[in-house]
């Protein structure tokens, strides 16, 4: 006998859409699942499955050795119009079954017995379920492994859905943001264009390169995101033609970072670090509007360093004023080193300013 339409099918395969697990490839957390409902069952055949339009779909299969059948034979077309659990002890005793043909073979299938994969609406999805070839039934502990499996895999489901959104809703913040702070700094820079006070304008300026700085760095760090690991050569590379692309005609930089991987974390911070450094000697240290800065990173397993100096003026009271943090980008600094229990080591005598981070220092704050 063919399955009915479930009474809200189209609202049913809606729901079943919306997770997208339809013809998606094997995994193994899925895989591995199936293989302990057959063996805990005793069965040698255990299936997850989706009913689709016309068809039956396994996400995951042990004993069957394919990944769909036409919905006219599907057994799980019926359980899945039978409340949570169905199980049937001989499938030719009952009447939806006893003709169809994977009942009927030789060797066919005697014994049923699927937990219902329900969706957020409760409308039923599909069935973990176990086969044999003759009649029998679950122990009690059986069918409590089959219903808590059939929910572990409706939770893992449900977060999948959850972490797409939070995606989804993370890649429109960042747009907006990008777009504010593209807009914020156009208008510091329109502003700049038409004050007449020198001093305002230098400070309306210095806030326009700010943002378009931060800007870009945005963009750099949001594509850290969900990495297991950063290239520090492409990542800077990147990094420092942006920031080349702010510097005032006569300032030089020099990134020089080995091709050595490390973790999103550490990579972000190092871009913050580098960002503030230039920008801090960009305002505050050449005065006759030529200079340099260069920046040294290396990482090596668990170690690293981070070296920033420019040639500017800056003397022993710049390097104290620095060591205290007493402007925005040298707090921003101390901040971001402080999270990872180092002390920033400046120094400066007349020809310029050092940073140096160092992992070894760690826990060397305070």
């Amino acid at each position: 006998m063919k399955p009915e339409r479930h009474p809200r099918e189209d609202d049913r395969l809606r729901e079943l859409r919306r997770y997208g697990i339809l013809d998606t490839d094997k995994e193994r957390e899925f895989d591995e699942l199936v293989e302990i409902a057959s063996d805990i069952c005793e069965a040698p055949v255990s299936v997850i499955n989706f009913i689709d339009e016309g068809r039956q779909w396994f996400k995951a299969e042990v004993g069957l050795g394919v990944r769909s059948t036409p919905l006219d034979t599907s057994l799980c077309g019926h359980a899945i119009l039978q409340g949570d659990y169905i199980e049937i002890p001989d499938t030719l005793d009952d009447k939806r079954m006893a003709d169809n043909p994977l009942c009927t073979g030789d060797p066919g299938f005697r014994f049923y017995a699927g937990s219902v994969l329900k969706g957020a609406n409760g409308l039923p999805l599909g069935t973990l379920c176990v086969l044999d070839h003759r009649p029998r039934a679950l122990s009690d502990h059986q069918r409590k492994v089959l219903r808590v499996l059939s929910r572990h895999i409706m939770r893992e489901l449900d977060l999948r859905i959850a972490l797409d959104r939070e995606q989804t809703l993370r890649r429109e913040v960042d747009h907006r943001v990008k777009n504010s702070l593209a807009s914020i700094g156009a208008l510091l820079s329109m502003k700049a264009r038409r004050e007449t006070d020198s001093a305002a304008r230098l400070a309306l300026e210095d806030a326009s390169n700010r943002i378009r700085s931060l800007s870009s760095l945005h963009a750099e760090l949001h594509e850290l995101d969900g990495q297991a690991s950063v290239s520090l050569q492409s990542l800077f590379m990147r990094i420092e033609i942006d920031l080349r692309q702010l510097l005032p005609e006569g300032i030089q930089l020099t990134i020089s970072v080995g091709d050595d991987r490390v973790g999103p974390q550490l990579a972000n911070s190092l871009v913050l670090i580098v960002n503030e450094f230039v920008a801090n000697s960009v305002k505050h240290a050449f005065g006759s509007g030529h200079g340099s800065i260069k920046v040294e990173i290396e990482a090596k397993g668990d170690r690293w360093s981070l070296v920033c100096c420019d040639d500017g003026s800056a003397g022993a009271k710049e390097a104290e004023r620095a060591a205290t943090g007493s402007g925005l980008g040298t707090r921003v600094i101390h901040s971001i080193a402080s999270s990872m229990d180092i002390a920033p080591q400046w120094r400066a005598d007349g020809y310029g300013m050092e940073l140096k981070l160092d992992s070894s220092t760690a826990n060397s704050v305070g």
